[in-house]
């Protein structure tokens, strides 16, 4: 082996060097996976994408800045004084490739994990994906139960096994070249002053900026195109991140709102005066009846069918045919919008009427006691209950509902075992026909009842009967042509039934779906179909802006049913909103189907659309921006004031 004239302290450096710029990119690897799997539909822009991918490497370098400072600070020093033994020098680098073998390891598997995530959200990873942690078996069915999710593990794999060589062969090269290093003399003064650098520089990458601030999720926004705004952000960055805005009681915006003035704020918009003082939002319910006597309810939710589906083709043929022709036999709101993009929204959202807190899981075991749908009609006599696919545990749905005036939850637990179809449970049309039976049994008590049907199937992974296999030119179209029949042969079997024709029915999605739009927020996940189905009801289109939040006032007023409002939900039936407001996981949406306001909590970036135009027109529109900003904000900020209490 050829000595070195060179004292191993520079190889030591130069170790470090070479590994922080490995890491830096296979982040970049990970990048373009992103990419690659999420093209615009448009196409790439070329002139957006090079910048795009200039700010990632400013967040990939924090992130790699933070890795490489504990081996900045005690390599160099370590392998200086142990050169001349060859064990002790073998065991730091052993120690090394461990520790970046480790920590690039996992970062590698989230930033692949991160490209598969933001197929579904349109964003990068946070940290309300661990709200699933404490539903393992049910997310591991879900990630692992989707073919497609099997190639983005094979390519974690090999990400992290082409990064984990790589880095073995620098530092097996480093070790060497240490081992080797016979210096006579060394210039201590030189040294040290590369040391000081490399610290400096290593603590500015840490900082990520030279700006008064140091680097933030909103530095990643240099342009009107949201994907690219968001493909250069690190998702572990964006995870630390929305974090510490959750442990926050409240995020920036709404904590600079007193609660006295956002409750002073939504009575002077909403025009009503409290029951009393102390309860500064409850007020007397509207009652408008419009069914005699005491009909039934049936509440079905349908996974993720935004509104956009509706005029969904596959084959030149509507997927949804038969929720198309119910818009002309119905009471439908074709300007909807769910509370949130997640299920436990939608279900705290239609029952109870509450906005979620952007990501914090509305559904805790410790969740708070509401009023709403399924208390006021229990309290009127009505049984109450619900119907699940899979595990009534998933999301805390079985405490949370029994807790808050659900009797009876069936469940995977209650089907046949062979009936289960994937980590979900079993499929649509078997719950639906199960809950007809259980239905018809309940009806000859003569007992009205309240019921609602939490379908699945239209959430992934797919799983397609056989008779669809020609319907559309995916399994996410195929599925939704599923849904939309088993939805039509449920409807059909119920309407004809004798409790049937004595029933409201209601059909709201859970949430929407993820589909190209030029907005910042993605409004498709937002927008949803709402129906209010009853041979009592004169069919009509509602284009005024409703929310899932409106959706149990307006059924007990359209029953007749007295109760007390006490969250900001309206009758949608004889009362007038200006706008709805809803959230996604970091950002807060207002429309009134016109109008479009987005805000992020992170980045504090917030947009102004006239749709469906896409551009971002806030600069020409002040004044609007500025009165949807403070609706918004102002009425989520009573919203939580209130959702845990």
């Amino acid at each position: 082996m050829n000595k070195s004239k060179y004292n191993p302290i520079w190889y030591g450096f130069c170790g470090i060097i070479f590994l922080h710029l490995l890491g830096i990119a296979f982040w970049g690897i990970c990048r373009l996976i992103l990419l690659f799997s999420n093209i615009p539909a448009e196409g790439v822009d070329f002139s957006l994408l090079g910048k795009a991918l200039l700010i990632g490497v400013n967040f990939d370098n924090l992130i790699a800045s933070y890795i490489s400072a504990l081996p900045l600070l005690v390599v160099p020093i370590l392998v200086a004084c142990l050169s001349h033994r060859q064990k002790a020098v073998h065991r730091v680098m052993l120690s090394v490739e461990w520790y970046y073998g480790i920590l690039y390891g996992a970062m590698m598997f989230i930033g692949v994990a991160n490209a598969r995530y933001f197929t579904f959200f349109g964003n990068q990873l946070n940290i309300g994906v661990t709200e699933w942690f404490g539903f393992v078996g049910d997310t591991m069915g879900l990630v692992f139960g989707d073919g497609i999710n099997w190639i983005y593990l094979f390519l974690a794999i090999l990400v992290i096994v082409g990064y984990v060589f790589a880095m073995r062969y620098v530092v097996c090269k480093v070790e060497k070249r240490i081992i080797s290093s016979e210096c006579e003399k060394t210039r201590w003064w030189l040294v040290v002053s590369t040391y000081i650098l490399l610290a400096g520089a290593c603590f500015c990458g840490m900082r990520g900026s030279f700006q008064r601030y140091p680097l933030r999720v909103s530095f990643a926004y240099f342009s009107d195109d949201p994907f690219y705004n968001r493909l250069g952000v690190n998702p572990l960055f964006n995870i630390i991140k929305t974090a510490e805005t959750r442990n926050v009681e409240l995020p920036e915006a709404l904590a600079a709102i007193s609660e006295d003035e956002a409750i002073k704020y939504v009575q002077e918009k909403m025009q009503f005066q409290p029951l009393d003082s102390l309860h500064p939002i409850v007020r007397q319910g509207k009652c408008v009846p419009r069914i005699e006597g005491k009909p039934n309810v049936v509440l079905v939710f349908m996974e993720s069918m935004s509104a956009h589906n509706l005029e969904k083709k596959g084959k030149g043929e509507y997927l949804t045919p038969y929720l198309r022709s119910l818009r002309d036999h119905s009471v439908y709101f074709d300007n909807c919008y769910s509370t949130g993009i997640h299920t436990n929204n939608g279900i705290v959202g239609v029952h109870y009427g509450f906005v979620p807190k952007f990501s914090k899981a509305i559904m805790g075991v410790d969740a708070a006691h509401y009023t709403g749908l399924p208390f006021y009609l229990k309290e009127a006599g009505y049984k109450t209950l619900c119907f699940v696919t899979g595990n009534p545990h998933y999301d805390n749905m079985n405490s949370f509902w029994r807790e808050n005036s659900i009797e009876t939850i069936y469940s995977l637990f209650d089907y046949p075992s062979d009936k289960a179809v994937n980590n979900f449970g079993v499929q649509d049309d078997y719950m639906f026909s199960f809950g007809i039976d259980r239905l018809n049994e309940l009806a000859s008590n003569g007992q009205p009842f309240f019921a609602s049907f939490l379908t699945v199937s239209n959430h992934g992974p797919y799983v397609v009967p056989e008779k669809y296999r020609s319907r559309g030119d995916s399994d996410g179209d195929r599925i939704i042509a599923y849904a939309d029949d088993a939805l039509r042969e449920f409807m059909e079997k119920a309407r004809s039934s004798d409790w049937g024709k004595n029933t409201l029915f209601v059909l709201v999605a859970d949430h929407g779906s993820r589909y190209e739009c030029p907005y910042e927020m993605n409004l498709p996940y937002n927008r949803i179909p709402l129906f209010l189905v009853s041979d009592s009801l004169d069919p009509q289109v509602i284009s005024k802006p409703v929310s899932q939040i409106d959706i149990w006032e307006t059924v007990l007023s359209i029953l007749g049913v007295p109760y007390k409002n006490d969250c900001l939900g309206i009758d949608a039936l004889n009362e007038d909103r200006d706008y709805a407001f809803f959230v996604s996981d970091e950002q807060l949406g207002v429309s009134n189907g016109e109008w479009f306001y987005c805000y992020s909590i992170n980045s504090k970036r917030e947009c102004l659309y006239h749709m469906p135009n896409g551009e971002n027109v806030l600069e020409q529109n002040k004044d609007r921006a500025k009165e949807m900003r403070e609706f918004g904000l102002n009425m989520l900020r009573v919203n939580i004031m209130y959702i845990d209490n």
